[in-house]
């Protein structure tokens, strides 16, 4: 079995990508390439077979170049996880164009291309699994960054219209809605005091009473993309700690 993680250098992508090694070959894809051949190389110490690999998800020429790549290194393509993110906080007035247009093109189109890269192969061989990762604010929005939840949505409601049109030919295409989990892009922007102080809140607000771990979302993806799956379809699935309820 193969596997594609894309933003897989850092956060849920290397968590996911360290423990999918356990049982597939992993191309390990993150805009950092040296990062990327770091968790490759934690992969193969680990006895796994992976390859890191540069890509810049916003390209199409980038994506497909990625995913040649990991054909040549491992064969086809069996499974992917849309993983690559950034963020921007900002309130609405104070959303720059550059910004919006960052978030809509790392999120949406980059979970678009790097599904078109692998689905025609998918199809051919009447099988395969995708996993997109949304948000829990694709649900229920926040305030002060509403480019990061509206591209979280717009990767929802695109999941489920590839699992609408794929799934009949075998491919499943689920999404994870993931609460707060402790990773780079949590603290992102914030100061180490509002970084520990976001922690805090979120550590006195969740009804499990921790903040999650890459590791927590990472079986998460691995059950999606598994045949224990073998029923999923177009659902988005809350590794969430409680925070969002539905």
């Amino acid at each position: 079995m193969h596997v594609i993680v894309t933003g897989a250098a850092s956060g849920i992508g290397r968590g996911t990508a360290l423990r999918l090694g356990r049982r597939m070959k992993v191309t390990v894809a993150d805009r950092d390439g040296e990062g990327a051949r770091r968790v490759a190389a934690e992969i193969e110490a680990a006895g796994g077979q992976a390859l890191g690999v540069e890509v810049d998800v916003t390209s199409r020429e980038a994506v497909f170049a990625m995913v040649e790549s990991a054909r040549r290194a491992f064969g086809p393509v069996d499974a992917l996880f849309a993983n690559a993110g950034v963020n921007r906080r900002n309130p609405v007035d104070q959303i720059t164009e550059a910004d919006w247009d960052l978030m809509m093109a790392t999120h949406v189109k980059g979970v678009f291309l790097c599904c078109q890269a692998v689905l025609g192969e998918m199809v051919e061989r009447g099988q395969g699994a995708i996993v997109n990762t949304a948000s829990d604010f694709a649900i229920m929005g926040v305030a002060g960054n509403a480019a990061y939840t509206a591209a979280k949505a717009a990767i929802y409601s695109l999941t489920k219209s590839l699992a609408c049109e794929f799934t009949p030919r075998g491919i499943r295409v689920n999404a994870i809605g993931p609460g707060p989990i402790d990773t780079p892009i949590l603290a992102s922007g914030r100061s180490v005091e509002q970084h520990a102080a976001t922690l805090q809140k979120f550590t006195n607000t969740l009804p499990l009473g921790r903040m999650g771990q890459p590791e927590d979302v990472a079986i998460v993806v691995d059950f999606l993309l598994s045949d224990r799956a073998s029923y999923i379809s177009g659902q988005i699935l809350h590794p969430n700690g409680g925070q969002l309820m539905w």
